[in-house]
């Protein structure tokens, strides 16, 4: 195995476990923000469960809803 050394002669050379225990808090956070900037909805349900459930939108949610929906409608 090669000796490494970084790139700033005071730093220190992280470790193998190191490395994974930050590759994984940053997996993580990048899951955390995936799911904030793209909400994931799986459908299979009645379509009268959709619309009673449209109540529970915030007002984000539902202008998303009305442009996507006008977008569709216009296509």
């Amino acid at each position: 195995m090669l000796q490494r050394s970084p790139h700033e002669s005071e730093a220190q050379v992280m470790g193998a476990a190191d490395v994974w225990n930050d590759a994984l808090q940053l997996a993580g956070i990048l899951r955390k923000n995936l799911l904030k900037s793209e909400p994931m909805v799986h459908l299979q349900i009645p379509f009268s469960l959709f619309l009673s459930s449209l109540e529970e939108f915030n007002r984000d949610e539902l202008v998303l809803l009305r442009r996507r929906v006008e977008e569709r409608l216009a296509a």
